[in-house]
């Protein structure tokens, strides 16, 4: 659940809204009546840290995929980057 907290608001009383935040609650933080930040639990932004990480790493096998997809049809194999690769480093 979200809710909105002027700055002016949260300031005075930043240990209850931490609470909040610890209990699950998403408090966006305005200022002039405008969105400026975000507090959460420290649980739910390692969750977030998380996910943010298993959508690099599944985007980075996508690509890989479609790498080896295209060397597939055009004839190459892993073997023949392996040798690629070595020569390279020589």
């Amino acid at each position: 659940m979200e809710k909105i907290v002027g700055i002016k608001t949260i300031r005075p009383k930043l240990g209850e809204y931490l609470k909040m935040a610890e209990e699950g609650e998403v408090l966006i933080i305005s200022s002039r009546s405008e969105p400026k930040g975000v507090i959460l639990g420290y649980s739910t932004y390692k969750e977030l840290k998380a996910l943010a990480q298993k959508a690099k790493q599944l985007e980075i096998a996508q690509i890989l995929n479609n790498f080896r997809n295209k060397a597939e049809q055009a004839g190459i194999s892993e073997d023949d980057v392996q040798k690629e690769i070595e020569e390279v480093r020589k």
